[in-house]
């Protein structure tokens, strides 16, 4: 009985880990870099962060985005806007104020239509305009970015 539980317990684990990885392979991560236009360098805005696009198995059409900001500017608030398949104008998506310590994080999910699709953020400082972070390629034509497949 004992050598049975065993094996089953190994089996389920295994299952799990594949199961686990299938979900996890949809996501991607895309490091946030100064806007290259607004901050050509050496001056760059202080800190950085990340976006996670995801796209969960067995939820159709759903894209999760995630956005965090480390070490930026502290107390100020920023404005996010989502690129779908072209430069120009995003979606304004949401604002975040960094604490103290210039640390923030945003999540929202949404729909979107069948298909594959080129994702970008684009973090502005509040109701300016100004870029400041963003993830790279957003200003290329055609857009460049991270590639998703909704069904």
């Amino acid at each position: 009985m004992m050598k049975k539980t065993a094996v089953g317990l190994v089996f389920f684990m295994a299952m799990l880990a594949m199961t686990s990885g299938a979900v996890l392979a949809a996501a991607q991560k895309v490091v946030l870099v100064p806007c290259p236009i607004n901050y050509p360098g050496p001056n760059f805005p202080p800190g950085g962060g990340f976006v996670i696009f995801n796209n969960p198995k067995g939820a159709d059409h759903n894209l999760e985005v995630t956005v965090s900001l480390k070490g930026v500017t502290p107390s100020t608030e920023y404005d996010i806007y989502l690129f779908i398949d072209q430069g120009g104008t995003g979606e304004k998506i949401g604002t975040l104020k960094t604490n103290p310590k210039g640390n923030a994080n945003f999540h929202i999910n949404g729909l979107l239509e069948e298909g594959t699709h080129v994702l970008a953020i684009d973090i502005t400082l509040k109701g300016s305009g100004a870029d400041v972070y963003e993830t790279s390629g957003i200003h290329d034509v055609p857009m460049e970015g991270p590639s998703m497949t909704f069904k």
